[in-house]
């Protein structure tokens, strides 16, 4: 007989009917506007049977729901009219998450959410406990995953990778996330005031005051509402934001301050690290530490998956990286990189600059854009910046125990990956790289994004990496097991 099947905390009860009629407002709101005439007041009975509905529909989780967790797997039973019985070994959890919305920590709930990472989803994907005591929330975790349970006495206190500064908050309107937060909100604001047909008064006086008001004062307003909000998304995401190191040598990541998170992540699945400077950021001197482990899924929650930290200094960042692939920082994220061949810059030149150079021409071509004298060069001076930043960006190297690889100007990715994880090889030759003798390598492995490339490296190098990261793996596909720039067509 295996361990009792137990019912999540009773307190749900209370959780879930408040939590579902709070997403059932705006039909209600909807319904109670556009009804309560003599003809439409089924409306407002339709909308009362549908809240009273989601009540029952609440309430009845809990009778329905049970869960155990045994010695090697854990189940978990749902459904009222369709019964669901859904079971995952415990060797393929990867990810213990814990999250708790303002309800939940109100009554002293948590949501657990148990993932394999899988990248195609399925039932077995992901087992949700929602919801349990926050106790027993942080006993299930350490219990999935290895470590000390949250309050032993006998625990020492993990050590700390990083811990959220305020001095951080500057970055947060160089990000396009966080801009496009706000973006979301204010086109939804918009869209609400069309559905109700709300109209600004049309009256003289606000006319004459819109004929005078500068341009400059309505970018400047969209300006300040766009910083603002980028900071108050970046405060309620990574409010009392901590990285540690689990016993396992994992990592637990804890943010939040509406919806607290916890998200634990095995140690022995983390593959790598990558560094991410959007172009913004960068111009700011910051950057954002990502984990490459096999434990989150390609459609994971949050803004970038793997994403162990806001975006920070960059130091820091490369400090985190260094700390989350336990190696000093100079051999992580800031090893020094090898330049790619001459070929390689002149396709940098030609990919960056030469569609520049076009768009120039054909703007310059036309005889009624006076303003085009002035557009044009800076057009150029900017693609000119890029594709410098481009050829300054480009570089690989080959540790002991990690490949590393860097490129990109408007996203600049330095990707650590270490030697273990990577799985495969794809080669890939254009029509042009193999004119120039280049070709790209992207390295195959289970973590992050799947397959991660070394841009435009020379073919001998190229096979070189590869013989050496994976000895023997291209043996078969050389000619003779030599010559190491031809390979056997198939």
């Amino acid at each position: 007989m295996g361990p009792d099947w137990q019912h999540l905390d009773r307190r749900m009860l209370v959780v879930h009917p408040v939590v579902d009629l709070v997403k059932l407002v705006p039909v209600l709101l909807v319904i109670a506007v556009t009804g309560g005439s003599t003809d439409d007041r089924w409306r407002l009975w339709g909308g009362l049977v549908l809240a009273a509905a989601v009540l029952v529909f609440g309430v009845s989780r809990w009778f329905t729901t049970t869960y155990r967790v045994g010695g090697d797997r854990v189940e978990l039973r749902t459904g009222l009219l369709r019964r669901h019985h859904r079971s995952v070994h415990r060797d393929r959890i990867r990810t213990a998450d814990l999250t708790a919305n303002p309800a939940h920590r109100l009554f002293g709930l948590a949501v657990v959410r148990v993932g394999t990472g899988r990248r195609e989803g399925g039932d077995d994907a992901e087992l949700t406990l929602d919801a349990v005591r926050r106790d027993e929330a942080e006993r299930l975790r350490a219990l999935l995953l290895g470590g000390a349970t949250p309050g032993d006495p006998d625990a020492d206190a993990p050590p700390e990778l990083a811990r959220v500064r305020w001095t951080w908050v500057r970055f947060a309107p160089l990000t396009f996330s966080a801009l496009a937060v706000v973006g979301a909100v204010w086109f939804g604001l918009f869209r609400l005031a069309e559905e109700f047909s709300l109209r600004v008064p049309d009256t003289e006086i606000l006319r004459q005051s819109a004929g005078r008001a500068p341009i400059w004062l309505g970018a400047a307003a969209l300006l300040v509402t766009a910083v603002v909000g980028a900071a108050v998304v970046f405060v309620e995401g990574w409010w009392g934001y901590r990285l540690t190191r689990a016993d396992d040598g994992g990592l637990v990541l804890r943010r939040g301050l509406l919806t607290r998170r916890t998200l634990s992540l095995e140690g022995r699945r983390i593959r790598g690290v990558e560094i991410d400077e959007p172009l913004l950021v960068r111009l700011g001197r910051g950057a954002r530490p990502l984990a490459l482990t096999t434990g989150l899924r390609a459609d994971g929650q949050g803004e970038h998956v793997g994403a162990v930290g806001p975006a920070m200094p960059r130091r820091e960042a490369h400090r985190v990286a260094a700390g989350v692939l336990g190696v000093p920082p100079d051999e992580g994220t800031q090893v020094p990189l090898a330049r790619h061949p001459r070929a390689a810059v002149l396709r940098r030149v030609t990919r960056g600059f030469g569609p520049a150079v076009v768009v120039a021409a054909v703007l310059l071509a036309r005889p009624e854009a006076p303003g085009d004298a002035v557009v044009v060069p800076l057009f150029l001076v900017a693609a000119a910046l890029l594709t410098v930043d481009r050829i300054r960006s480009l570089g690989h190297t080959l540790t002991p125990s990690h490949l590393v690889t860097r490129q990109g100007a408007w996203i600049r990715r330095t990707v650590v990956l270490r030697r273990g994880g990577v799985i495969g090889w794809r080669l890939t030759q254009t029509f042009t790289q193999r004119r120039a003798g280049l070709l790209t390598l992207h390295a195959v492995t289970a973590a992050g994004r799947g397959r991660y490339e070394v841009l435009d490296v020379g073919v001998d190098r190229g096979l070189e990496l590869v013989g050496d990261v994976t000895p023997g793996l291209l043996d078969p596909f050389l000619v003779d097991g030599r010559g190491a720039g031809r390979l056997v067509r198939r």
